[in-house]
């Protein structure tokens, strides 16, 4: 079982125990299969220097030293990528911000860009919280749900349309939702007003309560528990005598076997609203999110 030893270069997609995988200490850029730290100054998002990594090993800048730095609208310009303020700020909270994770997403179409750029942010009165539902590889997704005086850490993504509609196609279930509240509080001088985020109301609920991520750093009431534990609790709800790896298995390959699993998740969960999260018809650019706060 993987707990607090989860290898950086396995993905939830390799084991479901590594959801939501392991996550970066500061902010970074993603670009090629390499992570180039962000400077956390409270600098503006476009004046914010990046760390130009000297290798090509998958946490480069994050874990080396670098003697080359930029500011992210020079980085973003040199290589032709999509400016800042073209992007859609999207909060990611799950497996969207674990490298290898990355790595497997950008697989999926090499004519979506595959530089990612992750702000380190924390959210007030949320805390990510387990679904009531599988992901395909088995694992208990992370949910957003609302828990007064709870905070937590989330990333803030920098996103081309095209990323987004990649994004979409493996969250399946979830619904992009809205905040305008400030309750998303980033790293940098500046603050979006608005921000979108993955939104699915059915938590799983169990002996009267929601359970959040030991991964994920926080200030919460909840109980924080491993994926590797929750799957184990989720095999005893279900009553399974086998192996633990045969239950996972199942999980992963036998639909039928899966759709069992789910009417007992059924049985344990809570559907709820979150008010800091609104429904919206459209996805607004940084560009014109800064239009909208003038």
């Amino acid at each position: 079982m993987y707990r607090s030893n989860k290898p950086i270069h396995l993905s939830p997609y390799d084991h479901p125990d590594i959801y939501p995988g392991p996550r970066p200490a500061t902010s970074f850029v993603f670009y090629k299969g390499v992570a180039h730290k962000l400077e956390e100054d409270h600098t503006s998002i476009e004046e914010s220097m990046i760390h130009i990594s000297e290798t090509n090993h998958m946490y480069g800048s994050l874990v080396t030293d670098s003697s080359e730095k930029q500011s992210l609208r020079d980085f973003l310009s040199k290589v032709n990528e999509t400016p800042i303020e073209e992007r859609i700020p999207v909060i990611a909270y799950g497996s969207n911000v674990c490298l290898a994770q990355l790595v497997y997403k950008s697989s999926l179409n090499k004519n979506v860009s595959d530089l990612y750029i992750c702000f380190r942010a924390t959210i007030k009165d949320t805390d990510v919280i387990y679904g009531a539902f599988l992901a395909p590889y088995g694992s208990l997704p992370a949910i957003i749900g609302p828990v007064d005086g709870a905070e937590a850490e989330v990333w803030v993504t920098l996103l081309t349309r095209e990323q987004v509609e990649l994004m979409n196609r493996t969250e399946g279930g979830y619904k992009l939702r809205a905040h305008h509240g400030g309750k998303v509080l980033m790293t940098t001088e500046e603050q979006l007003q608005t921000t979108y985020a993955y939104y699915y109301p059915k938590a799983l609920f169990l002996e009267g309560q929601y359970y959040r991520f030991n991964d994920i750093p926080g200030n919460s009431p909840l109980t924080a528990v491993w994926q590797a534990d929750m799957l184990n609790t989720l095999r005893e709800i279900c009553g399974y005598e086998g192996t633990r790896e045969e239950f996972i298995h199942l999980l992963r390959w036998d639909s039928s076997f899966r759709h069992s699993v789910k009417y007992k998740l059924d049985d344990h969960s809570k559907i709820f609203n979150h008010p800091d999260w609104e429904e919206s018809q459209s996805l607004l650019s940084i560009r014109e999110i800064r239009q909208n706060k003038k």
